[in-house]
């Protein structure tokens, strides 16, 4: 059920009463620079979630929250946990979750607090799901399902055309079960590089980089990877293949329902029963698909999934995530161009069963979903990749917007001793703020009504305070436009950086967590060009 936020009655010349309904629920970006690396979400209800957090030089680890997204914190993990990818809540009393990733990181916990390794669970999986009473692990070959809440697994094999390219799947009872696969025309079968990292290929344009380093227990470094990837081996093919099969005995035999080659590859899958399912893929212009941009498929009847919408934008527009709210209501997320610092996110929604989408975005810029997570149909999160190449966190809530903070009154410029733009914490009057784009933070004070700046920036700087900045709400904010960091306040640890066009804004390191304190601001229509 939707959360009521209010209800108020209006007298009228006949004492008559109306009641004023909730407010739509919109995206919002909570935290713009959480993570290093997060792919995969999960909360069990409005305020327990648990996702991953790295700082990009230490090894990922789960963490949860208890107050929907606002603190983190790390819990106890015995067993493999290289890089999770994928985490699920399971339903009832107790607080069940599940989780999978690279090199064996399938984990579980029946407390939410102590994850032990699972048994069983494939090797590598970015995709793990609870319905039908079991949790479900999409596979490389086939699916794997667990009945004890992914303490054990028990895998089965698909009859894919083209083996070791399944991706997602989605079990919507323990018989049906349907399961995506595919690749793309550069993507290569080494998973180790000539400079010994290791690689985990989530789509097309999405990787992730990590290497233990040696002589420090438990550290490791880990960074993403967004656009076309360099060759550095022989591709395993020279086309995209796309899959889609179904099961109706829980494995034992399959059916192929789609079979594609030279345009597109799957990605997610998501089923409300066994009769309706949304499934979302992607092929890119530059590498010869013959049709490409991002699709949606749909099924009534479980069997015939027809291609309901396809997104063409920048012929790099791309559909990762998927989730089906019910026979006639599904989201998919993605990006019209993955690291495209200004490219509109994709929150595609559909209420008539794939007639017609509307990308419900709020205007966010500069991010690629890659994956969901709801509590009901008007409250959910998701994880994103930004344009920087760090990991954002997303809500999707009915709850009143934050009211900007007002413009502070005229007073008197201050003085060479309390220059703006500081280090945060900010002073009075100023917004402390992660840019899109970036991983550091800013102390961003508002823009006058003419448009001006105030000039007084820390010693020695020599970036140009300008009007370049506005928040969600629309509200104008000045910052450091720069084009290297000795333009910036070096003094104070803070660096130029780089949007686009060779032009960036100076910005100060975040703390340790990497979380944006008071607000996300994104760069204005003509920002910074």
């Amino acid at each position: 059920m939707p959360r009521v936020v209010g209800v108020a009655a209006i007298a009228a010349a006949a004492s008559a009463a109306a009641v004023v309904s909730a407010a739509a629920p919109e995206w919002r970006v909570i935290d713009n620079a959480f993570s290093t690396l997060t792919i995969g979400i999960a909360f069990k209800d409005d305020k327990n979630g648990w996702t991953s957090h790295t700082d990009g030089s230490s090894k990922p680890v789960i963490v949860r929250t208890e107050d929907g997204g606002a603190t983190w914190k790390g819990v106890n993990t015995t067993g493999v946990e290289i890089l999770t990818m994928g985490l699920t809540t399971i339903p009832g009393p107790l607080t069940r979750v599940a989780t999978t990733g690279v090199l064996e990181s399938s984990l579980f916990s029946l407390d939410g607090y102590h994850f032990k390794q699972s048994l069983g669970a494939p090797v590598t999986s970015q995709d793990i799901k609870y319905q039908g009473g079991q949790v479900t692990i999409a596979s490389a070959n086939g699916v794997c399902f667990s009945t004890s809440s992914g303490f054990l697994y028990k895998c089965k094999k698909a009859p894919l055309k083209n083996p070791g390219t399944g991706r997602y799947a989605a079990a919507p009872s323990k018989d049906v079960v349907f399961l995506t696969a595919g690749t793309w025309p550069s993507k290569q079968s080494n998973s180790t590089r000539r400079d010994g990292s290791q690689v985990a290929r989530l789509t097309n344009d999405v990787r992730v980089v990590y290497e233990k380093k040696v002589g420090k227990e438990g550290s490791m470094s880990t960074k993403l990877e967004i656009g076309a990837e360099k060759v550095d081996a022989a591709p395993t093919n020279g086309t995209y293949t796309a899959e889609l099969w179904k099961s109706s005995d829980g494995g034992k035999t399959w059916k192929n329902l789609i079979s594609d080659e030279g345009n597109f590859y799957f990605n997610d899958i998501s089923c409300f029963d066994e009769t309706h399912c949304v499934a979302v893929g992607e092929g890119f212009a530059r590498d010869g698909s013959t049709q490409p941009g991002a699709r949606v498929y749909v099924t009534s009847d479980g069997e015939t999934f027809n291609l309901v919408h396809q997104e063409n934008s920048t012929g790099a527009d791309s559909l990762m995530a998927a989730y089906m709210v019910s026979q006639t209501e599904h989201w998919v997320g993605g990006t019209t161009k993955s690291g495209g610092l200004t490219a509109p996110a994709l929150m595609l929604h559909s209420t008539d069963g794939g007639k017609s989408y509307k990308n419900e975005n709020n205007n966010i810029l500069g991010q690629m979903v890659t994956a969901f997570s709801f509590v009901s149909s008007s409250h959910a999160y998701a994880t994103s990749v930004n344009a920087m190449q760090s990991c954002s966190l997303l809500e999707l809530t009915d709850a009143p917007s934050p009211s900007p903070s007002p413009s502070p009154s005229p007073s008197p410029s201050p003085s060479p001793s309390t220059p703006e733009y500081e280090k945060p914490p900010c002073q009075a009057g100023e917004a402390e703020a992660s840019v899109t784009g970036t991983s550091g933070k800013l102390c961003a004070p508002p823009c006058s009504a003419s448009g001006s700046c105030p000039q007084n920036p820390p010693k020695d700087v020599t970036a140009t305070p300008a009007c370049i900045l506005q928040d969600q709400s629309g509200n104008h904010y000045c910052a450091l436009e720069c084009t290297k960091t000795s333009e910036c306040d070096q003094a104070g640890g803070s660096t130029c950086s780089i949007l686009q066009g060779g032009k960036g804004v100076c910005t100060y390191a975040a703390s340790k967590s990497g979380r944006a304190t008071f607000m996300t601001v994104t760069p204005a229509e003509v920002v910074v060009v």
